[in-house]
């Protein structure tokens, strides 16, 4: 943006200045050829007085000396047609088109005595014709070959004054633009990050009020609405986490007057008013700790983003093996597993057996690959779920793929959006969070989550992250 105003700005006042620079440049050639014309149409009519008087061949060596004597001094060729004769001095042809044709026009009293404005270009010489004679007839005629190589250099010189003064003012507008575009949009870009920022870490950053008045009023209005909308986000994550948290007192509180009325029933508490009552509990239950896990993945991700190196995201980091994090995922689950005739499946490629390790913080790596596992047991039973790791250059890809039912393409792109269900599974029990909570904590582990249709059938779930080249580290300690 800075560039462009700059151009656009800097254009314009050189445009201004060649303008008025070319305005000055016609004003000296003018100046300077009214000059030299005038002093040639004086001499014109000094010959011409002179010629007038001439009448005896005393008369005629003196006219040819004072033509001698001034082209001598001037360096220009003169012409002197009077009584059938004609008198020439300096290097001027006769025979010359633009000479005899001066001396035709002349001999029919037609005078040529305009200058074209004169230039660095312009020709060395110029034909001036003046006839002469009294009110009946044309007595004669003077003709002025002109020089213009000393006009010619007086403007050049001049022309190089205005032209360098031009250049310099050129670049001192340049100059002046850049500084001013500076002054200008120095706030605007600072704002431009700042709204970056807010965007990324929703937090505000502070601005220096610079630039014009109208900018700092902005700057310091953005300020307060960046202050507001952090501290209002910040009261919503706070409200869902405390909301939540306190929920629980109750609920817990509902769960032991259940406990003393299945006691006291006694024989009666298989009664289905007592069953649905602790399912609703156990309902609310999980979807207060998917919340609260999803505000804590939500904080989290707020925290990744406002780390600005790679370094910095590293230092915070652990560096896990994959494969041993795949094969404890398995064991915690085989039981679950078996409950719903399912079997997990570890697949490796590249003989990463033990070799892979990924950046990432350890109960989150753990919490994300549990709610994938536990996603495909519970929409995928009886089937085997491939749990595979796929080490790439600069990554690790977990891929949990199950052989279920899998989704219609145009369902997939909400898969990650908060309580969203699909239609085919809504009767299931469940929150709608599972999937939203890996993608939080994947990305704020600078990674990423993808739910796709596998071929043959099947949702193949693919978690990416960062691939480390050391050995198991935390907090930056060796624990291996």
């Amino acid at each position: 943006m800075r560039l462009r105003v700059l151009v656009i700005l800097g254009a314009l006042l050189c445009l201004i200045a060649v303008i008025l620079s070319v305005l000055l440049l016609r004003n000296i050639s003018s100046t300077t050829t009214q000059d030299v014309q005038l002093s040639r149409l004086a001499a014109m009519n000094r010959f011409v007085q002179l010629a007038s008087f001439t009448q005896n061949p005393a008369d005629y060596s003196a006219l040819q000396l004072e033509m001698d004597t001034y082209s001598e001094i001037f360096d220009e060729g003169l012409i002197i047609n009077i009584g059938g004769k004609q008198l020439s001095s300096g290097n001027i042809d006769p025979l010359d088109p633009a000479v005899s044709g001066a001396i035709r026009a002349a001999s029919i009293n037609l005078e040529q005595t305009a200058l074209p404005t004169i230039s660095p270009f312009s020709e060395t010489s110029e034909i001036l014709a003046r006839p002469f004679g009294n009110a009946t007839q044309v007595l004669g005629s003077v003709i002025l070959q002109a020089n213009l190589d000393t006009a010619r250099s007086t403007i050049l010189r001049s022309w190089s004054i205005v032209v360098a003064a031009t250049l310099s003012a050129c670049a001192g507008m340049l100059l002046l633009a850049d500084r001013l575009s500076t002054w200008v949009l120095r706030p605007v870009q600072q704002l431009i990050r700042a709204v970056t920022d807010l965007a990324r870490t929703q937090k505000p950053s502070p601005l220096q009020e610079a630039g014009p008045p109208e900018l700092r009023a902005l700057a310091r209005s953005f300020g307060e609405m960046a202050q507001s909308v952090s501290d209002s986000l910040t009261q919503q994550r706070e409200l869902i986490a405390e909301t939540s948290h306190q929920l629980r007192n109750p609920i817990a509180a509902l769960r032991l007057r259940v406990d003393l009325m299945k006691l006291r029933l006694g024989e009666q508490t298989a009664s289905s008013e007592v069953a649905a009552v602790e399912k609703e509990l156990q309902r609310m239950e999980s979807l207060i700790d998917s919340v609260l896990l999803l505000a804590s993945a939500e904080h989290r991700v707020s925290e990744a983003q406002s780390i600005s190196t790679h370094a910095d995201f590293t230092q915070k980091s652990a560096s896990i093996p994959a494969a041993e994090m795949l094969r404890e995922e398995i064991e915690r689950h085989t039981a679950r597993a078996s409950q719903v005739q399912a079997e997990l499946v570890l697949v490796l490629h590249n003989n990463s057996d033990g070799e892979v390790f990924v950046y990432c913080n350890e109960y989150e790596l753990q919490t994300m690959l549990e709610e994938l596992i536990a996603n495909a047991l519970k929409y995928a039973p009886g089937k085997p779920i491939e749990l595979a790791l796929h080490p790439k250059s600069d990554s690790v890809e977990f891929t949990i793929r199950d052989h279920g039912p899998g989704l219609p393409p145009d369902e997939l792109g909400m898969v990650t959006q908060r309580f969203w269900r699909a239609e085919a599974t809504r009767q299931r029990p469940g929150t709608g969070l599972g999937t939203s909570i890996v993608d939080s904590l994947a990305r704020a582990n600078n990674g990423s989550l993808r739910i796709e249709n596998a071929q043959g059938g099947g949702l193949r779930a693919i978690l990416k992250l960062p691939r480390s080249r050391g050995k198991r580290i935390v907090d930056g300690r060796d624990v291996d």
